[in-house]
């Protein structure tokens, strides 16, 4: 069990560590990286379109799986905290429900001027 929480928060933490690692390379490249650079670095955006002024918008998004539902069962514990009965079962044996964890979805909207360099970026929930 003490594994499988480790490696659930392991999961975890890559998943918001990914998450701000785009953020801090967009937050250290406005004005600096084209749009060629991005589409070589990200892939296909999941949609683009041009603003009012010619700028071409690029959006991506991208989807943290999270966790399902499951049930721990722990071994069973034997002895006087079981009810003070023989073959009673203690109650920290009692199959316990593990919660789990939803997806998560952050869309990146980024904004590339007539020359196609970033000029501004937006991150929000999808």
């Amino acid at each position: 069990m003490k594994r499988l929480v480790i490696l659930l928060i392991a999961i975890f933490l890559a998943s918001c560590s990914a998450q701000g690692g785009r953020t801090m390379f967009l937050a250290e490249n406005v004005n600096k990286i084209t749009q060629d650079e991005i589409i070589k670095a990200w892939g296909l955006p999941q949609s683009t379109s041009t603003s009012g002024d010619d700028a071409m918008v690029l959006i991506y998004k991208y989807v943290a799986k999270g966790t399902p539902p499951s049930v721990y069962i722990p071994p069973p514990s034997y002895g006087s905290d079981g009810g003070g009965f023989p073959g009673g079962v203690a109650r920290r044996s009692q199959p316990e429900l593990v919660r789990g964890s939803p997806d998560t979805c952050r869309q990146y909207r980024l904004t590339f001027d007539r020359a196609g360099v970033l000029r501004e970026y937006k991150e929000s929930d999808c």
